[in-house]
């Protein structure tokens, strides 16, 4: 982990778009090369709406298949 985000310091919280662009920001990477997965629809939603994927999070199952592409060997 290169950065973490403290909201309470940041100033803003989930679902507030700030927090999401100032997350990607500090890992440096652009909000549409992000995942986001939390168990609640309303932040998973505000993630979408700044151009993230986001996963609404139910259960590990949903997880493993949607990492399954990016940790699957690529082949030449």
């Amino acid at each position: 982990m290169d950065a973490v985000v403290n909201s309470s310091r940041v100033g803003c919280a989930k679902p507030d778009p700030r927090i999401y662009r100032l997350t990607a920001a500090r890992a440096g990477a652009a909000v549409e090369r992000c995942l986001f997965v939390d168990d609640t629809p309303a932040n998973v939603e505000a993630a979408r709406e700044v151009g993230m994927t986001a996963l609404h999070f139910r259960g590990p199952h949903q997880l493993r298949e949607a990492l399954a592409p990016l940790l699957e060997p690529r082949t030449a």
